[in-house]
């Protein structure tokens, strides 16, 4: 006789092949969980990109580095900071930003350019065919086609990827039409003071007769050092070539490229503050969107060190400091905390070329 089976509703399963859903209360518990590793995990993921982009901001540092250096290596000497005749009426006051904006045809041909020296070193960063095609019968504003083309190298990847219009880059450049042709790296022009705050100046070089003084207000250890004595100069000089024999505290104690700020005023600031945070850019042009200083004067609105809301001063995007290639090609990360408590501390000295007082990149890092 057969056996006969229990019934079983339809639908349902027996004990052994029973299976049960996640209670609201079970759901809501691995939600909490896998939310609380993702909090956990995140940190760790962006400090590690963080890491990989500032690795990626030295690389293009030291690229940069080594064209100069294949740059002085063909001809002899560094490229000048700057390819331009404007002056004010004073020492050395050169104005590269009002010769590099003038309106073509307002000039004699070749007589104008306001260039940097990034301009002169394009060849030995892969990009010849720009340079070659660059007319030198023109300044920047009548090569701006090419002034506006965005080259990888020059963009430290943990700031941007290009300009960024909605953090008003395109104001800092020489026409706000613009919407290429940045730079996030820029040459050590010393420890001086070696531009005009005012915007309404242009923010061109400074005076660098013997009645110009850095630091305005000496310290204990930071004497008053004239500009005319070339104690102050960095590698890049704003209209002379220099040798590398110039450089007599040697190559290796001297910073030669470095990251820069890129500021635009706040909302709150007043018209002297908008000055001393207003930023210049643009690969093409020469004086303070190329370069920048490492003095440190108070007097003149500058704290020294790096981020410090002052245009000509060093900085990044980088949390901690930023990436410097000294004079040999070698290439260091420099701590905010980098001794510039005065003009003759640890950083200021890295920037000058023949101060007679060699401080070391060793020493740079608390």
């Amino acid at each position: 006789m057969a056996s006969t089976s229990p019934l079983v509703p339809t639908g349902s399963r027996t004990d052994s092949g029973s299976r049960h859903g996640f209670t609201l209360a079970e759901l809501l518990v691995a939600i909490a969980i896998i939310a609380t590793l993702a909090g956990l995990l995140l940190p760790g993921i962006q400090a590690a990109r963080e890491a990989a982009r500032r690795t990626h901001c030295g690389s293009n540092v030291k690229q940069i580095a080594l064209a100069v250096l294949a740059y002085e290596l063909q001809n002899g000497y560094f490229p000048a900071a700057t390819k331009t005749t404007d002056q004010a009426a004073c020492q050395d006051c050169f104005d590269p930003w009002f010769e590099a904006s003038r309106a073509p045809g307002s000039f004699a041909p070749g007589t104008k350019h306001g260039t940097s020296w990034l301009l002169e070193v394009l060849p030995f960063l892969e990009q010849k065919t720009l340079a070659d095609r660059w007319d030198w019968q023109t300044n920047v504003l009548g090569n701006a086609a090419l002034a506006q083309t965005d080259i990888r190298v020059l963009y430290c990847p943990s700031r941007r990827s290009g300009i960024r219009t909605g953090s008003d880059d395109h104001l800092n450049l020489l026409d706000p039409a613009w919407r290429g042709g940045g730079t996030d790296y820029g040459g050590c022009y010393g420890r001086l003071h070696g531009f005009v705050s005012e915007i309404a100046e242009r923010h061109r070089f400074y005076d660098m007769s013997d009645t110009t003084v850095t630091p305005y207000t000496p310290t204990a250890t930071a004497p008053q050092v004239q500009h005319s004595s070339g104690l102050l100069d960095g590698i890049f000089h704003a209209t002379l070539r220099q040798a590398d024999t110039a450089a007599q505290d040697g190559l290796s104690n001297v910073i030669l490229i470095g990251e820069l700020q890129r500021l635009r005023p706040t909302a709150v600031a007043t018209e002297n503050e908008a000055s001393r945070r207003t930023s210049y850019d643009g690969w093409a042009v020469g004086g303070v969107a190329t370069l920048f200083s490492v003095s440190t004067d108070p007097e003149r609105g500058n704290p020294g060190g790096l981020n410090n809301l002052f245009f000509a001063s060093p900085g990044s995007e980088h949390a901690g400091g930023a990436n410097f290639a000294m004079g040999d090609g070698s290439v260091r990360f420099v701590s905010e905390f980098v001794d510039a408590k005065d003009n003759a501390a640890v950083l200021p000295l890295l920037g000058s070329i023949r101060d007679g007082n060699i401080a070391s990149i060793d020493n740079a890092n608390p």
